[in-house]
């Protein structure tokens, strides 16, 4: 499921419990979890819309590129610069729902960003007062990593390992041997790697 498609699912079923909260009419615990959910999903979306429409606009080939595809439609407004009127070519506004203009993988390599800081946040959020934080931040988390491929786990990596080296890893050998798992794995965080390859240093 792409993202846009999960948010017109979401959308769908927001709207009707968002009523109920609004008229406060038969409430019940299943629909503030609910509520939570559709809420959160959506608010994300407004961040990874941000983020990725970011990364078009900033990115003149891609920009230019999606220009001349046709999936992009520019109009000219005229600015003043150094006292001059000049004309400025702007990207249509309406467009920025389109995230999946987005290639894939800089889709990718941004929600790996994310991950990574949610990831943080859950071990420096990990105190007592910021139960509401963690429980946004940990749902936030699922919601992204259902995009991206399945992480490998440790036990994914040493399976690999003990395969391809058997009979270990020589010191000289383990940046060459990292690259390699690294390319076995369509995602896999680099530090848990590098802890499964020392561990099969002979």
């Amino acid at each position: 499921m792409k993202i846009n498609e999960l948010i017109q699912a979401v959308t769908k079923e927001y709207m009707p419990i968002k009523k109920r909260f609004m008229t406060n009419n038969d409430v019940t615990e299943e629909d503030t979890q609910k509520y939570f959910e559709l809420n959160t999903t959506l608010e994300l979306y407004k961040v990874i819309k941000g983020v990725f429409m970011e990364e078009v606009t900033k990115n003149g080939e891609m920009t230019n590129n999606l220009i001349k595809e046709g999936k992009l439609t520019t109009h000219i407004e005229q600015a003043e610069k150094d006292g001059k009127k000049v004309d400025v070519t702007v990207i249509d506004q309406k467009m920025d729902e389109r995230i999946d203009l987005v290639p894939e993988d800089i889709q990718k390599g941004i929600l790996e960003k994310m991950v990574k800081s949610h990831k943080e946040n859950l071990v420096n959020y990990n105190k007592p007062g910021y139960e509401d934080i963690l429980r946004k931040e940990a749902f936030e988390l699922q919601i992204i990593e259902q995009f991206l491929p399945k992480e490998a786990t440790k036990e994914d990596i040493m399976e690999y390992l003990n395969e391809y080296y058997p009979s270990g890893v020589e010191q000289k050998s383990m940046g060459k041997v990292i690259g390699e798992v690294k390319k076995a794995f369509e995602r896999a965080d680099g530090k848990l790697i590098a802890e499964c390859v020392k561990s099969k240093i002979c």
